[in-house]
């Protein structure tokens, strides 16, 4: 009797069909779940900006400017107008990035009729 020392082509092609089949089947759930996670983070990061934007409101009874955008709630604005009140150690730690994109992006609302 001969002694086999490898594996058929026949044997090689069934294990990687079989590989992408599975593949097939797992990556598309994984990919969905990642979204799900990016999602659901952007939404409490969001939740979190709401807060210390209206806790900076509450101090210095009006939102941060377009330019001053949401680092005022990080370090202190130096540019006009400079909040007088401001909590020491700011509003929140640092600014949070979005899983899409780069940064955070805000434009202020100066321009509403009750400034909010």
């Amino acid at each position: 009797m001969k002694k086999n020392k490898g594996f058929s082509l026949l044997e090689i092609m069934v294990v990687i069909v079989i590989m992408g089949l599975l593949a097939a089947l797992v990556v598309p759930n994984v990919m969905g779940s990642l979204d799900e996670a990016n999602i659901s983070k952007v939404k409490t990061d969001l939740q979190g900006l709401e807060t210390a934007l209206k806790m900076y409101n509450m101090d210095v009874k009006r939102y941060p400017t377009t330019d001053q955008g949401l680092q005022a709630l990080v370090e202190k604005p130096t540019s006009a107008p400079v909040p007088k009140k401001y909590r020491s150690g700011g509003y929140i730690e640092k600014l949070t990035e979005d899983p899409w994109v780069d940064s955070v992006t805000t434009e202020s609302l100066e321009n509403c009729s009750n400034g909010q």
